[in-house]
């Protein structure tokens, strides 16, 4: 069974965000005898993470970087998992590794360490992941939506203002609704 990227992003609640990566990329990078089993694994844990099961899917995810420590589509749906179980350290560590290979899942990556950064109340970080985001030039939209919004918890009212502008011209409708209700006097 091959694993599409938009399911991929539809489970991980990046609907509103295309998964570029090609989920097969990890394939190329890595280059160890037991890929095929490492991958195998994943495929039962992303089955089974389909089905909101997450602690044994993370299990799962697990198991397949035991036989591969560099399958990076194991480490993110493991981060996903981690995220969804509220265990947002082990999270953040999971996407901090995902960064620090270099993948092609960054973007998916930094989306996700932003959603941690948020459970975990560090909003400065959250807001450099989406300006690293915007700086990816894709989803510019969401990016600054979002990022507009922790402006706004962060009581940077200009800032916030400034990003739900940016976010509403580029069709975000949240931000647009936002910078009609809190700017019109900013």
């Amino acid at each position: 069974m091959k694993i599409h990227p938009l399911l991929v992003a539809c489970s991980l609640g990046l609907a509103t965000y295309t998964f570029t990566p090609k989920v097969e990329a990890h394939k190329h990078f890595n280059k160890f005898e037991d890929i095929s089993k490492s991958e195998k694994i994943t495929e039962e844990g992303y089955e089974i993470l389909k089905n909101d099961n997450y602690i044994v899917a993370s299990e799962k995810f697990t198991e397949a970087l035991n036989i591969n420590a560099k399958n990076k589509f194991a480490l993110l749906l493991r981060a996903f998992s981690k995220k969804e179980i509220k265990d947002y350290e082990s999270a953040l560590k999971d996407v901090n590794n995902i960064l620090k290979i270099d993948s092609e899942y960054n973007y998916a990556a930094l989306v996700l360490r932003a959603w941690v950064h948020i459970n975990l109340g560090n909003y400065p970080e959250a807001i450099d992941d989406y300006s690293q985001l915007i700086a990816y030039d894709t989803y510019l939209k969401d990016s600054y939506g979002n990022r507009g919004f922790l402006k706004d918890i962060m009581k940077d009212m200009e800032g916030a203002c400034s990003d739900w502008q940016k976010g509403g011209e580029l069709g975000n409708e949240k931000a647009f609704s936002a910078f009609e209700n809190h700017c019109k006097s900013v």
